[in-house]
């Protein structure tokens, strides 16, 4: 075997060897009485506060790690109860979680690039959830903390070992979770995975494997489980591998449990992006599968790794000694992924020569489709143990983590350091020997081994010879796409960009970093490229890792730069010499024709924009606060652009509307001119307010409304002012689209800062959304519905229509951005209100074409629905329910003609239906979800049968209206009756249908003065259980009743299943039927007589009449005679001897042969 060098490089990760002087042991304890502050660079993620030393040995440094804990972990550790199972989790990304008890707490410990844009959500905030109920102790490995793509609040999956999932989309929202159950047929969880967006990887202690996906349908949440099984045929021709050692979802009865060891995933880095490859260690086997979103998942191959193991510890260790290698126990402890496979950590003993426990550290190599046949690296390590069975548990407790080169092996009472450089040396041993401390878990945050102590809280280890650099060593970033259709020779030529070497000089020494980003710019112009280069390495040197981070650095300055740009100064213009800006400036225009300095501040835009896609500053891009929302840099760029591309236009549009935007761009400036500057120099050089002039033509529209102008003059000029608007407008839109690909954020620190709002869509000062909504609102009031000239009104008409669209498409593009994310569904239900309230004027107006189109567009079915209903238009309806059939069209009009009780036309569309195939799957899928529907399509199809079937069991979940379920039995029973089913199962069918018919005439025939006296609504009256039946009837409300009540309640009793009910309510129906009549003061004279009028023996004498055998007749006397529900009756002597004497009576007359 080769040893000449170290094959355990983690993925991505290099750094400087441990250097070791001396081969004795290093043990070390961390004393608690060692808290220095170390005022060097922070290694462990807080470089704005000081870090605590905890311990230091010779070569590690122990300090804790990332923020404070929060108060609630330290209260929930220091009140925990001793018997109280207590564990901890870091994620790799920051988040860290406790769990005592059903307590789970979640905080984030440390920013990472991935979670700084975060920081200003929960950073500096501790969530504390509730785990599901469960018998057995909850665990923090079983808990997965993750921020989905969209959102800025992490979500959590929780499982209780029994399987139970509690599933929040928001740790922010603790009442708002969702539960399901793994259905694991009694095995007990063991992990929980993240393997996001495909979901959460749940394995068992016995290693079945079950992929956990969170879901939205609808608006609501759900969670999804789906055992991961072997294909089938994987036994066949399988070799070497065993039938006893697969697991991952196979049934016991087929398999050996097969005891897991560890699960880790690793993404598509370096491959497939979007493809996870999840590898299952067991006690004697290794999985490989490969899961990708929407595809289903590949078990890639299995082998039996545990031989593998036995025979490299007996070719390393007892090579020399004889013995087979049956002689050896082996035990896979651990497992951690690593460049080109995975790790694993393993112990061995062989019992027969000596108890020497043998740790080693063994990398196989499973990028392949084929398993591995061997070790690619197997090194046993220094440490060792001396085995006794009793001592196992601990022996074999350690784990490991795997930070550049080195490999920490905990477990938790110690940490032992190990290089991987040098694995014959001996390991740095850091004990946790503190009153009550122990390591609660271990994780790699940030390129650090973190692990979590009792007493210490969040700590950190790292060498002594540790370098900041380390930390950036596993990061890296991709290339930005090729620049832009515009490059530094097509345009350095014609552009007016004039700085003299003295400026550009004064730039480029500049201290400040928006100069010195300006003189890079212009050196890139002059095609120099070494020193444009220079100047921006120098201000953002290429070996320093982007962070993400709002509002950085880098994306300010090329913010201001590009700001700048659009507002430059004309420098070519004398008249703006007392406005400049002392010292050096980028002048992109020397034209004095204002057209020009606009189009000539586009290419300077647009050659800027390729000089940072050159300089490979674009994909280090981050985002920016703009108008109050986060949003990527490269979007801010794009609306600067679009601004000169307004401009552009109004400069365009103003030789034919020179009063009106003359006027507005008075108002715009506000100030007087000097120099012989007019107020279209100021408007037009200050590019960036260009969304201000129609912002002030909306607003004098409002003001002309409200004037004495004639409304005909006011719908002129509404008129033009739409014409102006409506221009620029276009102009920017096509320009949008054509640049999408252009100004889309496509960095890494960009990635999941999505929300795009544009300015012609945003609220406020900043943006249009408010100005065009009022211009919609006055068009349609005081514009279209107010003129009599049909020529202007079906212009403004027009205007109207495109206003609406450009006003939908803003707000339907801010969605799409924020889709995925927690405040999508709400402002989805905002969206969808404004949506018809902004088309239904059409509909009102009787517009029906120009509704339809925006209704078409945005997908408003109600609009198109309610379009075809009052044009009578049923073709039209039927094309969109082909034309919309992957958006589920045909189901919402189902409901809509269910929520507009217009049930006679839903019927007409059953009709209908049967003529087009194409629409009955999805009113089968309707049919689904309303069963209450779906036997009148059974109707119309013929199959009575299925109609009767549907019909029963609605009857017997109905519980609100009696008559409703009367008509449900009656009719299945008619529905029955005209099937084609076998007679005698018809007979069967309408019997049990009578039987249910005959316990709703039970309640029909209830006194309506009982069911008042109970606030029973005798008109809805709902339906009422066999029990509450027999109640009524006996009860002292009934004052009415007689034999034949109590006889009822005594027949309804067979509804009843429960045998124990049953006879206690027969018990009670004849004790009310004694308590009915006085029997303490009767004629003493004539006993016979008295028992005969009694309710109690004449509901016998009727039982007998009606055939009941003699041993139902009547209740046991002596169960009478002892009822407490008699009350002191029961010890009357009168009372006695007359029920005796009735008894006696009617057992001579039932036993008396006739």
């Amino acid at each position: 075997m080769d040893r000449g060098g170290s094959p355990f490089t983690p993925k991505s990760l290099l750094s400087p060897r441990i250097p070791r002087t001396a081969t004795t042991s290093k043990r070390s304890g961390v004393l608690s009485s060692v808290n220095k502050l170390a005022g060097r660079f922070s290694l462990s993620g807080r470089s704005n506060q000081s870090v605590q030393v905890v311990f230091k040995t010779a070569y590690h440094v122990v300090e804790s790690f990332g923020f404070p804990l929060p108060v609630l972990v330290t209260e929930a550790l220091t009140f925990a109860d001793r018997s109280t199972a207590v564990s901890v989790h870091i994620s790799a990304d920051g988040w860290a979680w406790f769990v005592c008890g059903r307590r789970l707490l979640i905080w984030q410990c440390k920013q990472t690039l991935e979670s700084r844009r975060q920081q200003h959500v929960l950073s500096s905030q501790c969530r504390e959830l509730t785990l599901p109920p469960s018998d057995l102790a909850h665990r923090a490995d079983l808990v997965s903390v993750y921020i989905a793509e969209g959102s800025q609040v992490p979500s959590c999956i929780a499982v209780s070992p029994e399987g139970t999932l509690r599933y929040w989309p928001s740790i922010a929202h603790e009442g708002t979770s969702v539960e399901d159950n793994a259905d694991l047929q009694g095995q007990e969880c063991d992990s929980l995975t993240d393997i996001a967006p495909v979901g959460c990887i749940l394995a068992t202690t016995t290693s079945t494997i079950v992929l956990v996906q969170p879901q939205i349908t609808g608006g609501r949440h759900s969670i999804a489980c789906r055992t991961l099984k072997a294909p089938q045929g994987w036994l066949g021709g399988i070799g070497r591998r065993v039938s006893s050692l697969i697991f991952g979802g196979l049934p016991t009865s087929q398999v050996m449990e097969t005891k897991l060891v560890k699960v880790i995933a690793v993404d598509g880095s370096g491959f497939e992006s979007d493809e996870w490859r999840v590898y299952v260690l067991a006690e004697h086997s290794l999985q490989k599968w490969i899961l990708v979103p929407g595809e289903v998942e590949r078990l890639v191959y299995e082998f039996d790794v545990n031989r593998m193991v036995r025979e490299a510890f007996h070719e390393t260790v007892w090579e020399s000694c004889a013995g087979s290698l049956t002689e050896l126990d082996v035990w896979l402890l651990d497992m951690q992924p690593v460049d080109g496979g995975v790790m694993l950590l393993a112990a061995a003993v062989n019992t027969q020569l000596s108890p020497q426990l043998h740790y080693a550290l063994g990398k196989l190599p499973t990028e392949q489709m084929n398993p591995p046949v061997k070790f690619s690296a197997f090194y046993p390590l220094k440490n060792t143990g001396f085995y006794r069975e009793e001592d196992e548990a601990e022996l074999l407790s350690y784990q490991f983590l795997l930070v550049n080169q080195v490999a920490y092996l905990y477990n938790h009472k110690a940490v032992l350091a190990v290089s991987v450089a040098a694995l014959n040396e001996e390991p740095d041993t850091i004990e946790f020997l503190g009153p009550g401390d122990r390591v609660l878990g271990g994780a790699v945050c940030g390129n650090v081994a973190v692990f979590f102590s009792k007493i210490h809280g969040l700590v950190s280890v790292l060498p002594s010879d540790f370098s900041p650099q380390d930390l950036n060593s596993s990061m890296s970033f991709s290339e930005a796409p090729g620049a832009l259709d515009v490059t530094s020779s097509q345009f350095s030529e014609g552009m007016n960009i004039s700085v003299t070497a003295a400026e550009l000089e004064e730039l480029t020494v500049s201290k400040d970093h928006t100069a010195q980003m300006k003189a890079a710019f212009i050196y890139y112009i002059k095609k120099n490229m070494n020193q444009s280069e220079a100047i921006v390495n120098q201000m953002f040197p290429p070996e320093e890792e982007p962070i993400i981070d709002i509002d950085a650095v880098l994306d300010t300055i090329v913010v201001k730069v590009s700001q700048d740009l659009v507002n430059d100064i004309p420098a070519g213009d004398p008249r703006w010499i007392e406005m400049r800006v002392p010292g050096a400036t980028i002048k992109s225009s020397s034209s004095l024709h204002i057209f020009h300095q606009l189009e000539d501040k586009l290419k300077a835009l647009e050659l800027f924009l390729s000089f940072l896609k050159e300089l490979k500053l674009w994909n280090r891009f981050s985002a920016v606060t703009s108008r109050g929302v986060v949003m990527a840099t490269s979007y801010v760029l794009g609306e600067h652009a679009e601004k000169l591309v307004a401009a552009i236009a109004l400069k365009t549009l103003q030789a034919n509307h020179s009063a009106l935007i003359d006027m507005a761009m008075q108002c715009v400036v506000g100030e007087r001119p000097l120099g012989g500057l007019t107020y279209q120099d100021l408007f037009f050089r200050e590019v960036t307010r260009v969304h201000q002039i129609i912002q002030v033509l909306s607003k004098k529209s409002e003001g002309l409304v409200h004037s004495d102008r004639r409304p005909q003059e006011v719908a002129h000029v509404i008129a033009e002012t739409n014409t102006v608007i409506l221009a620029v407008l276009e102009e920017v839109i096509q320009f949008r689209q054509k640049k999408a690909d252009v100004f889309s954020p496509n960095s890494p620190c960009s990635a999941g800062i999505n929300e795009y709002l544009p300015w012609t869509a945003a609220p406020g000062k900043g943006g249009l959304r408010d100005a065009l909504s009022l211009q919609r609102n006055l068009t349609l009031k005081y514009g279209a519905r107010s003129t009599g000239d049909t020529t202007l009104k079906n212009q403004l008409y027009d205007q109207l229509l495109h206003l609406m669209d450009i006003i939908l498409d803003g707000r339907k593009s801010y969605l799409e951005s924020i889709r995925g994310t927690e405040k999508f569904d709400i402002l989805f239900q905002q969206y969808e209100t404004e949506r018809h309230a902004i088309i239904e004027p059409f509909l009102e107006d009787e517009e029906f074409e120009r509704a339809a189109i925006l209704a078409e567009k945005y997908c408003d079915f109600q609009i198109l629905i309610q379009i075809c209903e009052l044009t009578d238009n049923n073709e039209r309806l039927n094309q969109y329910m082909e034309k919309f059939s992957e958006q589920d069209f045909s189901q919402f009009l189902f409901s809509w003609y269910i929520q507009e009780q217009k049930q006679g036309r839903l019927l007409e569309k059953f009709r209908d239906i049967q003529k087009s195939r194409a629409h009955q799957q999805a009113l089968a899928q309707f049919l689904v979800d309303h069963p209450s529907l779906s036997w009148l399509q059974n109707i119309f199809t013929g199959d009575y049968k299925q109609a009767s079937c549907i019909l029963r069991g609605l009857a017997e979940e109905e519980t609100e209206l009696l008559q409703r379920k009367k008509s449900m039995i009656s009719l299945a029973k008619l529905a029955m009756m005209a099937s084609d089913e076998q007679p005698d199962k018809v007979e069967e069918v309408v019997s049990t249908l009578n039987t249910n018919l005959d316990l709703v005439s039970y309640q029909e025939e209830l006194p309506e003065i009982v069911l008042s006296s109970y606030g029973y609504d005798a008109e809805r009256l709902r339906v009422l259980t066999p029990t509450e039946l027999v109640k009524l009837y006996i009860c002292d409300e009934n004052s009415t009743a007689t034999e034949y009540d109590f006889k009822k309640a005594l027949d309804l009793l067979s509804y009843i299943e429960d045998e124990f009910e049953r006879d206690e309510l027969r018990h009670k129906i004849w004790c009310q039927a004694v308590l009915r009549d006085n029997w303490t003061d009767t004629d003493p004279n004539s006993p016979l007589e008295v028992i005969q009028g009694m309710t109690f023996f004449r509901l016998a004498d009727l039982m007998a009449i009606m055939g009941s055998s003699p041993d139902e007749v009547l209740p046991p006397l002596e169960r009478m005679l002892e009822t407490q529900e008699l009350g002191n009756l029961k010890d009357n002597s009168n009372f006695q001897f007359l029920l005796k004497m009735g008894y006696e009576h009617m057992h001579r007359i039932l036993h008396t042969d006739p």
